[in-house]
């Protein structure tokens, strides 16, 4: 985090003394940056009026685009200007920023200005003359941290806060002397290589793994690294030929997408390419993993091999990764706890010497959650009337200041953050880089690991990147749905922990505020939630009326002011010259201060005017009075009495009375909602562990850090934040509910991916190389997975394993329901809630079981293991896919019940899930046993019942040779993104967005419109339109248009292959079968042949088809780009059996 209004002051000062007294709303600060953005405008064009600087600070190229930004230093400039002007870059602040600089007596302005929408003219004033100095300096220097200094404390007593008590630790002055020495992190210094490009020779590499197999050899283990990496082919790109060709050396160069295909393998080349760069070429590298567990495994992995590495792991995370930790342990086979023993707890203690300090006095240790790290305050020292002198003079005590510590430099729970220092490979995942903080304790500034490590890493490794970017995309646009049905509806989740953990402890929380004041803070939204839903049910109308596009407290007020004073709106803005202009500024003002703050009565006044303040505690007391109203009380017609008097009674009249009374009250319970939903999610980490709520989703608490800002693109709609009512089916009553979704749209998060070798460039620091590293990076129109970077480089195994995986076999085998004289096929995808388990079991029923009547007849599944063991023995195992954890268990629970398969069923577990009665279940004891994702490698067993998503990535299940452990998968479900997914609609505007500024029809359109600030609102406006469509789209196939078709089938393209991924390592095919209709219903249907329109396998075929036809329109080098990944998928699909009548 930058100080953004630190360097106001020197000139503030000078400025406030002639500052007019009734300028409250607009001080000094703001008007220095306000300032700062006219000067920068200035000097990258002085000739653009004032209106177009905006343009220049949400990170899109319109000063590119109009030639006025061409070079680097021109770019830099804005780089740094956007840390401290980032709040000002929408439109409407920026304009609104500049109407109140004009209100500025000109004897204390630097600029001009009677007309926004003209030329700010740089003036001499006399006070803060050397402003511009000052502004020069700012874009021309480093950005300084935002800092925040925490002190050590000394030997003595301090006090800190425990579930509203206090509690007391004394440090004895021996104790300290035997602490350490922290040593601080280099933020201004550069990397080693100082950004020069990373470069390796093949043979360096087999020389590095040569030496690791001889470490894993010390270590006990099986030397694989140097026979891995010998069947790794490397072609990179080559513009001359217009393909990929034959290479030795591996360069790096700022960035460098690579991609291969699926168990080519990427992730032996990362490792040995790590611990090449750190041992031999001594460079730092960051290496960035899907998840914790992950992140543990490669920590150990590197620290066995003799490289100095350490996990970045996030705090408030820390109880979950320890409780999954121990979990893995114990589904492993570990007796007790007692015997957990695993090199990941050195990273996730949980120990507090601080709390060993406390004394014997202390009922309970203290949880991880109330660890007094950072929050010790001195105790107060004795007064003199503690004394006994009660005629003292009595003295207004200092506040206490906080501090650090003591005891953190030997702190066993802070030994990875002081590993960071000094490791030469971070291991993190992307939230752990993105959100968690570099610790007070190592230095005051404040710093984000993300940027940490781009300026102190020579490399880093984004694995799987075209996952990460769509977790970066969900993380600067948090999206969930609120209210809906069970199970998907965050709210009711939430709400129903709550209950359960005060119901648990006899409500002992509540002794806490926090707890206390959160609690409250639910009850509120649950409350409003129900008489929103309760407004919406009986309101027909009132349902079209917000279901239109997405919606807020503040939005749907401006729609009311518009029907209201419909005179006083044009299509600029406010007319200057209406009747109603001064009562539409009354009203606004008196909704702006209600949002604010919807259920605290004001105590001073608004704006000075206690006719607003008045009028704004009404509305307060009527709100919370409609919280609590029977639905036919009184309290309905002070709602129409409260209106008419807000905006005056012949505004709102006769029949349109009624209808605009029910959409005030509506919004006046949606923003104490939105107001308490907040609170909710600001007080959420402080409250996690007093409730129990690490297992909870917590998508709404993580909001996007602010230090990214001015890093990445802002929405390209705008950043906005609002709720969306999805109408669901009308009941047999014809009563229609419906989803309240929740979103909050902070930048497009998968540019932070492409951005990360320019992040230092603000400080003037080179940036770090950076690898991306995929299997289905380049996805042709996916709006979920394509990265929209050039690919450099492709791996491709040896050309006997490729022969091998080509020999992957599709077929479908569709099943039928019994006894339906159209034998209607049986669909578990689209089915209704109700149907889909008898689905699922009827499928189940069909696979698992033989014909009886039919003497030594083998069930479908047994015939399928017997064939793959005819072939591969050691394969001899199927994965059974379904759609979630719930039908994973019952499709287990159901194939264990079964004679026949009692005992041989395994069921894949999150690892979040509890096991009440066994640890680990005996294979064939009759047990349904239990796998958790994060040891799904181990699978040794004869079938797997898993969720699809859950095995679409990471853990490889494979034998010690090398080869896919599992034969066969079959598809119960087809893949498709639930239809309440908002992330669908994030990725899609975000696609959308990236794909206009780089293609080439940006330029073209921004220009024709004529100035920087027009091409900023036409932009806005194509964007907003493009929002609402992925925002309101039926998801379902046929409402899809031709284009949204071809980006959703590269989706489920890339899902289904990195599935058949986990089958086909170490250059082996897969037995693949699709059983469910919904892949292929006409030919499920025995109707007629599936096109690309009504066939998702079809569709996948007609995408990959271009890329196969040397006469298509394809660029040479994407057909050998598509060629080198997808090519047995389609050969796959063109040879799939099909069931045709």
């Amino acid at each position: 985090m930058r100080d953004r209004s630190g360097w106001h002051e020197k000139l503030a000062r000078q400025l406030r003394p002639a500052w007019p007294a009734a300028m409250t709303d607009y001080r000094p600060g703001q008007m220095l940056d306000t300032e700062l953005g006219l000067y920068l405008l200035e000097s990258i064009n002085p000739e653009r009026n004032a209106a177009d600087a905006w343009t220049l600070l949400g990170g899109y190229p319109y000063g590119e685009a109009f030639g006025d930004v061409a070079t680097d230093e021109q770019r830099q400039r804005i780089r740094r200007a956007r840390h401290y002007l980032w709040d000002v870059r929408r439109r409407h602040e920026w304009r609104r920023s500049l109407e109140h600089y004009r209100t500025v007596p000109v004897e204390l302005r630097g600029y001009e200005l009677t007309d926004i929408d003209g030329l700010a003219r740089q003036l001499t004033p006399s006070r803060a003359a050397n402003r511009f100095e000052v502004y020069e300096e700012l874009i021309d220097a480093a950005p300084p941290f935002a800092e925040r200094a925490v002190p050590v404390a000394t030997a003595g007593e301090y006090e800190f806060t425990v579930r509203d008590r206090r509690s007391s630790v004394v440090f004895p002055p021996e104790l300290l002397t035997k602490m350490p020495t922290v040593q601080p992190h280099s933020l201004y210094q550069a990397a080693v290589g100082a950004g020069e490009p990373i470069e390796a020779t093949w043979e360096q590499l087999e020389d590095a793994a040569r030496e690791m197999d001889v470490a894993e050899v010390r270590s006990g283990n099986s030397p694989t690294w140097f026979r891995r990496l010998k069947r790794v082919r490397l072609l990179v790109r080559d513009d001359e030929c217009d393909r990929y060709t034959r290479s030795t050396t591996l360069r790096i160069d700022r960035l460098l997408n690579m991609v291969g295909m699926v168990g080519a393998g990427k992730s032996t080349l990362r490792d040995i390419l790590t611990y090449w760069a750190a041992k031999h070429a001594g460079r730092r590298v960051t290496l960035v993993v899907g998840d914790v567990a992950e992140t543990l495994a490669i920590t150990e992995q590197f620290t066995r091999l003799g490289i100095t590495a350490a996990p970045v792991l996030g705090h408030s995370t820390r109880e979950r990764n320890i409780e999954r930790l121990h979990r893995r342990l114990a589904t492993a086979g570990a007796e007790s706890m007692l015997a957990h023993d695993h090199p990941g707890f050195a990273f996730l203690s949980s120990a507090c010497p601080a709390d060993a300090l406390r004394g014997h006095h202390t009922r309970y240790a203290l949880r991880i959650g109330e660890a007094p790290c950072h929050n010790l305050f001195p105790s107060d020292p004795p007064t003199e009337q503690d004394n006994g002198n009660a005629e003292a003079p009595r003295r207004k005590p200092k506040k206490p200041k906080r501090h650090t510590c003591p005891l953190w430099a030997g702190c066993p729970r802070h030994h990875g953050a002081r590993a960071l220092v000094d490791a030469q490979v971070w291991v993190a995942t992307p939230a752990s880089l993105v959100h968690s903080g570099v610790p007070v304790a190592l230095h005051n500034e404040q710093i984000r690991y993300l940027e940490l490590a781009c300026r102190r890493s020579d490399l880093i490794i984004v694995d799987e990147a075209d996952r990460v970017q769509m977790q970066l995309d969900s993380a600067f646009a948090p999206a969930t749905t609120l209210v809906g049905r069970s199970p998907n509806s965050w709210l009711d989740e939430v709400t129903g922990h709550k209950i359960n953990e005060l119901a648990r402890d006899g409500r002992i929380q509540l002794s806490q505020s926090d707890v206390d004041d959160w609690t409250n803070a639910v009850n509120t939204v649950s409350a409003a939630a129900d008489r929103l839903y309760s407004l919406l049910i009986s309101n027909p109308e009132l349902r079209k009326w917000i279901s239109e596009d997405y919606f807020s407290a503040l939005t749907l007020h401006r729609l009311l002011i518009r029907d209201w004073f419909p005179e006083a709106r044009t299509s600029e803005g406010i007319s200057d010259g209406c009747a109603d202009l001064d009562s539409l500024n009354r009203v606004n003002a008196v909704l702006d201060a209600f949002r604010d703050d919807p259920l605290r009565e004001l105590t001073e006044p608004v704006d000075s005017d206690p006719e607003t303040t008045s009028m704004v505690n009404k509305l307060v007391h009527l709100t919370l009075e409609l919280f609590h109203a029977p639905r036919e009380s009184t309290t309905r017609k002070r709602v129409k009495e409260i209106l008419a008097e807000l905006v005056g009674p012949d505004t709102v009249a006769g029949d349109e009375l009624d209808q605009h009374t029910i959409r005030f009250e509506f919004t006046l319970v949606l923003a104490a909602l939105h107001n308490r939903l907040d609170f909710m999610t600001i007080l959420w980490p402080r409250v996690e562990a007093a409730l129990n709520l690490e297992n909870t989703s917590n998508v709404l608490s993580r909001r996007p850090p602010k230090d990214y800002e001015p890093i990445i693109p802002e929405s390209p709609m705008g950043n906005i934040l609002g709720f969306q009512f999805q109408p669901g089916d009308r009941n047999s009553d014809g009563d229609q509910s419906g989803e309240l979704r929740f979103f909050r749209c902070n930048g497009v998060g998968r540019e932070l991916l492409l951005t990360l070798p320019d992040i230092p460039a603000s400080d003037n620091l080179p940036g770090p190389n950076v690898l991306l590293m995929s299997g289905t990076s380049w996805a042709g129109k996916s709006s979920r997975y394509h990265i929209h970077t050039d690919v450099g480089a492709i791996l491709q195994p040896d050309q006997r394993e490729v022969e091998a995986v080509l020999s992957t076999t599709f077929r479908t085998e569709f099943l039928y329901w019994p006894d339906t004289e159209q034998s209607e096929a049986i669909r578990l995808s689209g089915s209704p809630p109700e149907r889909r388990r008898l689905a699922l079991a009827q499928m189940l029923n069909q696979l698992a079981l033989p014909d009886r009547g039919l003497i030594d007849s083998v069930s479908p599944l047994q015939a399928e293991l017997d064939e793959i063991r005819y072939d591969d023995p050691d394969r001899a195992r199927v994965l059974l896919l379904v759609g979630s954890y719930d039908e994973a268990k019952y499709a287990a629970e159901h194939l264990n019940s079964m004679t026949e398969w009692k005992g041989r069923v395994t069921q894949l577990i999150s690892d979040d899930a509890d096991l009440d009665d066994i640890w680990t279940p005996v294979v064939g004891s009759g047990t349904t046993n239990l796998l958790r994702r994060g040891e799904i490698a181990t699978f040794r067993g004869e079938v797997l019942v898993a969720p699809l998503l859950a095995v679409e990535r990471g853990h490889n299940i494979v034998l010690p040779t090398g080869k896919a452990a599992i034969g066969s998968v079959y598809f119960l479900a087809r893949p498709h993104p639930r239809p309440d997914d908002i992330s669908l609609a994030i990725q899609a505007i975000n696609d959308w967005a990236i794909r206009e500024i780089r293609g080439n029809s940006f330029r073209a359109r921004a220009t024709a419109a004529g100035t920087p600030d027009r091409a900023g609102v036409i932009f806005r406006s194509r964007a907003a339109r493009q929002w609402h469509r992925f925002l309101t789209r039926r998801l379902a196939w046929s409402s899809l248009n031709d284009d949204e078709k071809e980006a959703f089938t590269w989706d489920q393209l890339v899902v289904i292959w990195q599935v058949i991924g986990r089958l086909v390592r170490g250059g082996v095919p897969a037995r693949v079968v699709f059983v469910d209709a919904a892949f292929a219903p006409r030919e499920a249907g025995f109707n007629a042949e599936d096109t690309a329109a009504t066939s998702l396998l079809v569709s996948m075929q007609h995408v990959l088809e271009p890329y196969f036809d040397d006469e298509s329109e394809m660029k040479p080098m994407d057909r050998s780009l598509v060629q080198a990944l997808y090519e047995p998928l389609y050969r796959a699909l063109q040879t799939r059996n099909r069931v045709l009548v």
